[in-house]
C-alpha cells in the first residue's frame, strides 16, 4: 500500500551535478538583471581585467549587453574587491562589507607568510589587526583623499615605514581595509565583443574604501551587515574561475 507519493530515488552524482548547474544557470540562460545573477552567485572572479565577469554573466543571462555590468559597475551597484582565496571578485555592493569579514582570516594568513620578511616594520607575529591598525588609519586617509594605485599608496606609506617596502606596505593596506577598486578599472565591453578572454592592458587600478564602509577596519565587524546568503558560488563562475 503506498501513500500516493512516488517513491523516492537516491540522487547520483550526475544528478547533482546537474542540480549545481542549474542554480548557477549555466543549464539555461535566465532573464534575471545582472545585479540580481551576481547576487545569486555571490560573486564572480574578476581578478583578470575586464573579461571574466562579463563572460560569466554573458554565459547565464539571455541578452546580456556588456553595457548592463559597465553601468551597474560605473553606478557603484556592484565592486571589484579581494575576497575568496584573496583574489579578486565582482560582488554587490550590499554583499561587499557583509562578505569581506569572513575572509579576513585568510588574508591575514596571507600577509603574515607572504609579506612578513619584507615589512620589518610591523610585528607579524602577534596579531595581525594590532600590528596593522597604524598603517591601516594612515592608508585609509590616504585612499579617500583621493583614490589611489597600490604603487602610489605603498610610496606614501613608506615615509612612515622606511625599512618595509613600498609595494609590501600596499598589500598590507589591502588586508587591512575593505578597498575596492574604481571605475573605470574592470569596465569594458571587448569580452562580450570577442567571446573569449585576453588579458586587459589597461592602467593600474585605483583603490579607494566603500562610503559605508567608513571609520570600518576589516578586525571587526561592518555597520549593519547582514549574515549572507548560502553560497552558490562553487564551481567555474568564469573562464577565470576554470583555471583556478
Amino acid at each position: 500500500m503506498t501513500d500516493g507519493r512516488a517513491a523516492a530515488q537516491p540522487l547520483t552524482a550526475r544528478a547533482l551535478g546537474r542540480a549545481l548547474l542549474a542554480r548557477q544557470h549555466l543549464l539555461a540562460r535566465t532573464g534575471r538583471e545582472a545585479a540580481e545573477v551576481v547576487g545569486h552567485l555571490v560573486g564572480l572572479q574578476a581578478q583578470a581585467a575586464p573579461d571574466p565577469p562579463y563572460l560569466g554573466l554573458l554565459s547565464r543571462i539571455e541578452g546580456f549587453r556588456a553595457e548592463d555590468l559597465s553601468s551597474l559597475l560605473e553606478g557603484r551597484g556592484a565592486v571589484r574587491i579581494a575576497l575568496q582565496r584573496g583574489t579578486i571578485h565582482l560582488v554587490t555592493a550590499a554583499d561587499c562589507l557583509a562578505l569581506r569579514p569572513l575572509f579576513q582570516p585568510v588574508l591575514d594568513r596571507w600577509i603574515r607568510s607572504s609579506y612578513a620578511k619584507r615589512l620589518p616594520d610591523l610585528d607579524l607575529a602577534g596579531p595581525v589587526a594590532q600590528a596593522l591598525a597604524p598603517l591601516a588609519e594612515r592608508a585609509r586617509a590616504l585612499v579617500e583623499q583621493e583614490p589611489r594605485t597600490f604603487q602610489q599608496l605603498g610610496a606614501l606609506l613608506a615615509a612612515d615605514h622606511p625599512a618595509s617596502e613600498p609595494a609590501a606596505l600596499a598589500q598590507a593596506a589591502r588586508c587591512a581595509l575593505p578597498l575596492v577598486q574604481v571605475p573605470p578599472r574592470g569596465c569594458g565591453a571587448a569580452a562580450v565583443r570577442r567571446r573569449t578572454p585576453r588579458p586587459s592592458t589597461g592602467s593600474a587600478g585605483r583603490w579607494t574604501t566603500p562610503p559605508r564602509s567608513r571609520g570600518w577596519c576589516c578586525a571587526t565587524s561592518p555597520p549593519s551587515a547582514r549574515p549572507p546568503r548560502p553560497t552558490c558560488r562553487s564551481g567555474p563562475g568564469s573562464a577565470a574561475s576554470a583555471r583556478c
